[in-house]
């Protein structure tokens, strides 16, 4: 499946904005620590072609000339004399000396984008909007020439232009929407009260008719630029309840921090829990005569934090469910990529729309029943929440934190920092067993007759299950030692149940569950330089898959022990889960694809059958 997704992976420290330049081949974007990378879109490596350290703090707004050969940034100035800066595309050269606004803290910064030149500039607390012209760039100042103070307080969040560069429109955390004329900077006109809190972004339409505001009253607005008037509002946060709910106040993650106009005039918002909204416009508002109509409302969902575990639906389902660090779950369908919406708990109203199903507390593990259909997800707020489809039905408390989780087909073992915890048919049906040792992997078969547990002393211990033994539902009937030099992090047994994957820091092993002797020893398959996250069998058990925090997953053949496929920079920050779809690898039938998730919150699908027959022919 694709989504024609990107993901750039330049920056060191989180971006903080980003814009592309005019002709579409270039983007500038900025980070957290005043960094500023251009960087090619239209070629397939995404070159870069300069990095700047530009300012000392964040970059707040990024903004190119209509020419596509000047760039404004601004942001936090921290203590360095500057919090705006013009400077050369190519060079980083300086093209004049911007203002500085109260406390060395700008917001927000627009490019005129036509002669004469003219940027403006907006304070974070200083409810100002400064005005320069050139190149080269100095600031414009005196009463009666410019209109710097109409804002009554607080940030100008937000400074935009329209297409033809006739208006400048302004907003900011007054709640008001300033239009300037945009060559001679003096105030056209102020409309007051367009919202009931702060405005945190707002964008014209492409004929620059009406200008599309969102802020943190959970509401979006479309204002006609001529009259000043409303003549369209969403609410943003009643769409993500459910227009037969009613709201008395505004959520938290529906105050809306972005809005823009997609191509066809079709306008989007950004809500702080991170989902997109493209909202529906009444055709009698006659945007522009090509602009497009949609029916009604799409929110459009995903993670914005570490994806930290990720399980498959029911076999032919086509599902995938992820989650993340946040506490949230989403399920995706498999094979167009794109996601279906976030699991909610039932019963328990998520009133500020943050979708969390662990209330804000990691999620550490996903494992899906194929007999009772349901989804249980392991968090570090001590519940394990069972749910069907994407309503979470029921919540199991555990004694101590759980870590990890395996399924078999109805068994449910849970992994936690104090011993094991066997739960079966949504019940708990064992008390908390305490182990001589801290596990630190598990993994049980099918038949949920053996348990495998991997330690932090290197060992793997295999227990057999009897669930009609109450007092000692698990037996040690197997120790493997000396297989590992450092402890085991995780575990994977091949669907014939005959081979069984462990991994440390370092090292992949394979044992043979007849007689448990080493099929691949430690010091072979050793190219892993950090901890070994997870592994997963192929459908015919021919090809092993492992990922680990170093970015890097490798396939390996039990046939062709010397050979490894790597893929290098799958995911910034580590692999969380892996699992494979489809295919008989072993004859090159059907296609082959890897699923991965990471830190970097996104799930990659890949192809590696062409990589898999060339590589292990």
């Amino acid at each position: 499946p694709s989504t024609n997704g990107f993901v750039y992976r330049g920056h060191s420290a989180p971006v903080t904005a980003a814009k592309f330049s005019p002709a579409g081949t270039y983007v500038a974007s900025g980070d957290s620590k005043g960094k500023l990378r251009i960087w090619a879109w239209d070629h397939e490596e995404h070159l870069p072609k300069i990095e700047l350290q530009v300012l000392a703090g964040p970059i707040k707004d990024i903004s190119w000339d209509f020419e596509g050969k000047r760039i404004v940034v601004i942001g936090d100035g921290m203590q360095s004399p500057e919090n705006a800066k013009v400077v050369q595309w190519d060079t980083g050269v300086k093209c004049g000396d911007l203002g500085a606004h109260a406390r060395k803290k700008g917001s927000s910064c627009a490019f005129r984008p036509c002669r004469p030149m003219r940027i403006a500039t907006g304070g974070a607390e200083d409810a100002t909007v400064m005005f320069h012209q050139g190149p080269p760039f100095q600031r414009v100042v005196g009463d009666g020439i410019v209109s710097e103070k109409c804002h009554e307080r607080g940030a100008i969040h937000s400074l935009r232009y329209n297409k033809d560069g006739s208006v400048l429109a302004s907003a900011g955390t007054d709640g008001s929407v300033i239009f300037y004329d945009g060559k001679s900077m003096h105030l056209m006109k102020k409309v007051e009260k367009v919202h009931k809190s702060s405005i945190f972004s707002c964008a014209w339409n492409r004929n620059g008719t009406h200008l599309l505001t969102c802020g943190a009253d959970g509401f979006a607005r479309l204002v006609d630029a001529m009259s000043g008037e409303t003549v369209h509002e969403w609410d943003v946060a009643l769409t993500q309840l459910g227009d037969d709910n009613v709201r008395n106040k505004v959520p938290m993650g529906a105050m809306l921090l972005g809005c823009a106009f997609l191509k066809g005039d079709i306008p989007i918002a950004v809500g702080f829990n991170g989902q997109i909204v493209v909202l529906s416009v009444p055709s009698s508002i006659g945007l522009s005569s090509l602009a497009e109509v949609i029916d009604k409302p799409l929110v459009i969902t995903g993670h914005q934090a570490p994806i930290s575990a990720m399980t498959f639906g029911a076999p032919g389902s086509n599902v995938i469910y992820t989650a993340d660090t946040d506490g949230v779950l989403v399920e995706w369908d498999g094979l167009t990529g794109i996601p279906r919406g976030r699991v909610k708990n039932v019963g328990e109203e998520d009133v500020e729309l943050t979708g969390r199903v662990h209330s804000g507390a990691t999620i550490t593990s996903l494992a899906f029943s194929s007999e009772s259909s349901k989804l249980y997800s392991a968090g570090w707020d001590d519940f394990i929440r069972i749910s069907q489809g994407q309503n979470c039905v029921n919540k199991l408390k555990m004694k101590a934190q759980p870590n990890d989780m395996t399924c078999g087909t109805s068994l449910l073992v849970v992994m936690t920092v104090e011993g094991l915890v066997l739960v079966k048919d949504e019940q708990i049906i064992s008390e908390l067993i305490r182990l001589p040792y801290t596990a630190t992997a598990v993994c049980i078969s099918k038949d949920e007759t053996m348990l495998y547990v991997g330690g932090d002393d290197c060992n793997i211990y295999i227990y057999t299950v009897s669930l009609s033994d109450s007092v000692n539902p698990l037996a040690e009937s197997h120790v493997i030692k000396g297989g590992h030099m450092k402890a085991v992090q995780s575990i994977a047994l091949s669907h014939d149940r005959t081979k069984l994957a462990a991994a440390d820091s370092r090292d992949v092993c394979v044992y043979s569950t007849t007689d448990y002797s080493t099929i691949v020893s430690k010091g072979r398959w050793c190219f892993h330089t950090q901890r070994i996250s997870c592994l997963t069998w192929s459908s015919d058990d021919s090809i092993l898959a492992s990922g680990g925090n170093d970015d890097d997953i490798f396939l390996w053949n039990i046939q062709k022990k010397m050979r490894r496929i790597h893929y290098r920079f799958a995911h910034r920050g580590g692999i969380t889960g892996l699992r494979f779809v489809g295919g008989n690898a072993a004859d090159g039938t059907g296609s082959i694809m890897l699923v991965s998730v990471g830190n970097d919150g996104c799930v990659n699908f890949w192809d590696v059958k062409e990589d898999v027959s060339n590589k292990f022919k």
